[in-house]
């Protein structure tokens, strides 16, 4: 019994986000035009919201999540201030360096237009993605709630998943970008591509949805063959990011496929040229 209520209590949780999330979106799209003509505070939240297992083995995984710093120019605009929220506090040099660099740039008093906010929490597990570590962090969560009070406000996620879906929720903030459901599809490069096959785009051969060894082998020895005037194809992890998970064949090198290539390539010639006589 007490098994039931709880997960009928967590699934009427979630049915409460999802519908204000809803509405945040929709009024944002609905206000979108005059609000880019009002002063509006982003929240920019950089995090690399992956899987705990992909987390661990990513060598300065934090370092990552910092990376992003650069966001805070985005002040250029003067009807938009930056909170930046960051994995650790950045060092008052650094903070002045770019303050003086926006001054350089023509804007005026940045310390007044950007801040930075830390989750206090970050330090509970090992890589822990800052969205998680945000929604674990009340202090932080109460600072961003007073920071935007009153003002046209907008969270930009690094990525969307159910975490940065939760945040929403929680800061009462939309999301400036596609909910978890369409962000993991236009995520990964196989849905990239069919999006761009969909816009009538020009894309490489090409295959999908390989599950197994077997399959992998082949799927490119059908492209091979197929296409004997590709020389170099590009394999990819399709839920990976930043170049990771990229490897490939130079088939130039492969002396076993030299004389199969050209046999291919003889055989496609002569069945254009056939054609081209009939």
């Amino acid at each position: 019994m007490t098994r039931s209520v709880t997960k009928a209590r967590l699934q009427h949780a979630r049915d409460g986000e999802r519908a204000l999330h809803a509405s945040l979106m929709d009024e944002l799209a609905r206000d979108w035009f005059e609000a880019k003509q009002l002063r509006r505070v982003e929240v920019h939240v950089c995090s690399l919201t992956v899987a705990e297992a992909r987390r661990g083995r990513m060598e300065g995984y934090q370092a990552l999540q910092a990376a992003q710093v650069a966001r805070i120019f985005r002040v250029i605009d003067p009807k938009r201030d930056i909170v930046l929220v960051a994995p650790k506090m950045l060092h008052e040099d650094i903070l002045d360096y770019y303050a003086k660099i926006m001054q350089f740039r023509g804007i005026r008093n940045p310390p007044g237009r950007f801040q930075v906010v830390v989750p206090e929490n970050m330090g509970l597990i090992d890589n822990l993605s800052l969205s998680h570590g945000l929604l674990c962090s009340p202090k932080a969560l109460r600072r961003l709630r007073k920071l935007v009070a009153g003002r046209q406000a907008y969270i930009v996620p690094e990525a969307v998943t159910g975490a940065e879906f939760k945040l929403s929720s929680a800061l009462q903030l939309p999301l400036f970008g596609a909910g978890p459901r369409s962000m993991s599809l236009l995520a990964s490069k196989s849905h990239a591509k069919q999006l761009a096959q969909t816009a009538n785009l020009r894309v490489g051969p090409w295959a999908v949805d390989i599950y197994d060894e077997d399959e992998f082998f082949t799927s490119l020895a059908g492209l091979i063959v197929k296409h004997p005037h590709v020389r170099t194809w590009l394999f990819k992890i399709d839920d990976e990011r930043d170049s990771r998970g990229h490897a490939y064949i130079d088939l130039a090198r492969v002396r076993e496929l030299a004389e199969a290539l050209h046999a291919s390539t003889q055989a496609m010639g002569d069945c254009g040229g056939s054609r081209a006589s009939s």
